[in-house]
């Protein structure tokens, strides 16, 4: 990555990025790997634009305060990116964290 799709028939494009380490591939450059706020810090947004992004996958192996801070950072671009252009959907898809100590 960063990956992108087209569909022609519905006029739908999308961006896959990669947001940091670790990850699984054997050959990324460190240069195409950012986190999840400074991506979004980088949309523009608008009725037209819809923002989907899971957030959860290695976090589990760190402790849950890391979890929250990373959250908050994530939650401040989310609202900076919604007071820019109100009209984005934004969708997350977190993890489960309950039980976690």
């Amino acid at each position: 990555g960063p990956l992108m799709a087209v569909e022609l028939q519905n006029n739908i494009i999308i961006h896959w990025k990669p947001h940091g380490v670790p990850l699984r591939f054997k050959e990324m450059p460190i240069t195409n790997l950012h986190y999840i706020n400074n991506e979004i810090d980088e949309i523009a947004g608008g009725p037209n634009a819809v923002v989907v992004f899971t957030f959860n996958a290695h976090r589990v192996f760190h402790p849950l305060t890391f979890y929250v801070h990373e959250v908050a950072k994530i939650r401040q671009s989310v609202v900076a990116l919604l007071r820019r252009a109100p009209e984005t959907t934004v969708i997350i898809k977190s993890g489960n964290t309950a039980g976690r100590k």
